[in-house]
């Protein structure tokens, strides 16, 4: 049973064009699983990956447009789990890799649908107690990073909440149009129920060629280890000390006339501000090491020992267990 899965989630704006470049993707990184939407697939299509079963669903007027699918790694313990959904587009996959089991589904939302509240909920329904949901929603909304608040963003986070679900983002856009009239935005991230924060990561990739970012997801059996992102100051920098050290060391008179003198001031500027952290934030504490490498129990029988043998409790220690004592304890012959 594995103790780890790692998800990818790409909007792919066409799969058969892409199938060495992913293959290598999932290879690279060793993806379990990868959420597809916009394969473009249609009943004629034929797409294979080396030790990988593909679940796909196609358009019902079989035409080559939108479409998503689930690549799945054939050495885990799976089966397909169908969904009807008609204003979604979605396919599920029922996993028992994990010591619990999860249901993992690839969504994809056209644009020119608004789906209601209560098909999002029944969507959420159908696939279990414990799911995870990645895909191209169409749908933005300030709270997983969006630009603004749309209806359809309103409306899913309204569903999200009724489910007792919640959403995995990474917080930057992950759609970049190649149309300069349309501005980036987030609109790929993923929802889950079931599934506590502290065990599953989420984090960009800035590979594969199409106009959205693929997201990498792992989950874990365990809890994961936190990771403390890289600060240039502390809850404990000087800044007094700061402030006085910036007014001592900036260049207020500066004339800059032309684009091409703005590179030197930038950089000193910018050098200023690290010196000045540095100097007036104190390292961080390094955790120190337990110091008892003994068991509990051992301890507690050690320390008990001294008084009930009729010693001291300073001389009192372990060895081999030659010469049983009192209390279940053992001491020097």
């Amino acid at each position: 049973m594995a103790v780890a899965l790692r998800l990818a989630l790409w909007n792919a704006n066409g799969l058969s064009s892409h199938r060495l470049e992913l293959q290598t993707f999932l290879d690279m990184h060793k993806i379990d699983i990868a959420l597809i939407s916009e394969t473009h697939f249609t009943s004629r299509t034929v797409f294979r990956l080396p030790r990988c079963t593909v679940f796909h669903s196609i358009l019902p007027d079989d035409t080559a447009h939108r479409g998503v699918a689930v690549i799945i790694r054939s050495s885990l313990h799976h089966h397909e789990h169908r969904i009807q959904t008609p204003e979604l587009q979605a396919i599920a996959v029922h996993l028992e890799a994990l010591p619990w089991p999860l249901t993992v589904s690839a969504v994809y939302c056209p644009p020119r649908h608004a789906p209601s509240s209560a098909t999002y909920s029944n969507f959420f329904r159908s696939l279990g107690p414990r799911f995870l949901v990645g895909g191209d929603w169409n749908t933005k909304h300030t709270t997983w990073g969006a630009r603004l608040i749309t209806l359809k963003g309103h409306t899913l986070l309204s569903a999200i909440r009724g489910c007792h679900g919640t959403y995995f983002s990474t917080g930057e856009l992950t759609c970049w149009p190649m149309d300069h009239h349309r501005l980036p935005d987030l609109l790929d991230f993923f929802v889950a129920r079931g599934i506590a924060a502290n065990y599953i990561r989420v984090e960009p990739l800035f590979e594969l060629s199409s106009d959205h970012l693929p997201i990498l997801a792992t989950i874990r059996a365990n809890v994961l280890p936190r990771v403390v992102p890289p600060t240039l100051t502390t809850n404990h920098t000087d800044w007094d000390a700061f402030r006085a050290y910036i007014t001592t060391h900036i260049d207020l008179h500066l004339w800059i006339k032309q684009r091409s003198e703005l590179d030197e001031p930038t950089h000193h500027l910018t050098t200023l501000l690290q010196d000045a952290a540095w100097h007036f934030s104190p390292p961080p504490r390094t955790p120190l090491a337990p110091v008892h490498a003994t068991p509990l129990h051992i301890r507690n029988l050690v320390t008990n020992a001294g008084p009930a043998a009729g010693g001291n409790d300073c001389e009192t220690r372990v060895t081999t267990p030659s010469t049983p004592a009192r209390n279940g304890t053992y001491r020097p012959p």
